[in-house]
């Protein structure tokens, strides 16, 4: 048996747990799902996490039925690792450990071999550093999703806490092309989403549109990025469809010898989907600017687009 590891890399609430659950019920495979997840950093943070793993799970509708961080336990020197070496940010352009993070999973990938079991992991802290995946010797996987019910289930995620987080520290770091987007940030005062009455408040329909225009921009600088890399891309959205489903699972069995099944995927169809917010004439003049849209247009040119990416699509 190949012991040839598998890495999922996707942007944040893309569906890569779901697809990392269906390879890691495989007898064959241990799974390392989000290596670099900052919890890793703390026992204390770890039971946490495993005492509140089946209320956490439902709240992001995942189908998990491995605790997270089930094979990261009791080991010092992946605490070590996520506590001291890996920088706490979750999207940096630039990176000055990125040979740290290489011998990092080739860490977690022999613990996997000495068990003789294929490494599985899923990855989204790297969305911006595929680089780093690209240069292990593996299956790569990479799964995106359209991204206005991106936008909308990070908003429910983390209130795009992590993206501002990360542009703060482009602008102070002066590292292209976040800095332009920060300063878009600050020149239009855009306000942090708040949650009243139980409902996520925006101030107004421009401060939304602002939100969405600045989300677009890391989805596609993050695509871009990881477009670079000969890794095997699936559309998230598509996996509703049968024939797609067909094409994906014999895709999926030549690449990594796993029988992948698509029969029980179901997209959740959340109402507040339909609210497609606009991009900025600014942000777009930056994605032309920054992007090498017609990288991207090369993947999408072959696949089925809904009308959420329209607007995306016409950049191009």
């Amino acid at each position: 048996m190949s012991l040839k590891p598998i890495i999922i890399q996707n942007f944040f609430r893309s569906g890569g747990s779901y697809l990392y659950d269906l390879f890691n019920n495989k007898s064959e495979t241990l799974g390392f799902y989000e290596p670099f997840h900052e919890s890793l950093s703390s026992k204390k943070r770890i039971k946490i996490e495993r005492d509140n793993f089946n209320k956490l799970k439902e709240k992001l509708s995942h189908t998990n039925k491995e605790f997270y961080f089930e094979n990261f336990i009791d080991d010092e020197f992946i605490l070590k690792f996520n506590s001291e070496k890996f920088q706490r940010f979750i999207f940096l352009m630039k990176r000055n450990d990125s040979e740290d993070c290489k011998e990092y999973l080739k860490y977690l990938i022999n613990i996997a071999k000495k068990k003789n079991k294929i490494p599985l992991f899923k990855i989204n802290r790297l969305y911006l550093n595929p680089d780093i995946i690209n240069s292990i010797s593996s299956s790569k996987i990479f799964l995106y999703r359209d991204p206005v019910s991106t936008f909308w289930s990070n908003i429910k995620l983390n209130r795009l806490n992590p993206f501002y987080n990360s542009l703060a520290y482009h602008w102070n770091k002066k590292i292209e092309p976040f800095k332009e987007i920060y300063d878009f940030v600050l020149k239009n005062r855009i306000q942090k989403i708040e949650i009243i009455n139980n409902k996520y408040n925006f101030r107004n329909e421009e401060q939304l549109n602002f939100h969405y225009s600045v989300f677009v921009f890391f989805w596609l600088k993050g695509l871009e990025e990881n477009l670079k890399h000969d890794f095997y891309f699936i559309y998230y959205n598509n996996l509703v469809n049968k024939e797609y489903q067909n094409e994906i699972s014999k895709k999926l069995n030549d690449l990594t010898s796993f029988n992948i099944n698509f029969a029980d995927f179901k997209i959740l169809n959340n109402p507040i989907y339909k609210n497609k917010p606009k991009i900025s004439d600014e942000i777009k003049n930056l994605i032309i600017k920054r992007i090498d849209t017609l990288k991207i247009k090369e993947e999408f040119k072959n696949k089925e687009f809904d009308l959420k990416f329209k607007e995306i699509y016409e950049l191009f």
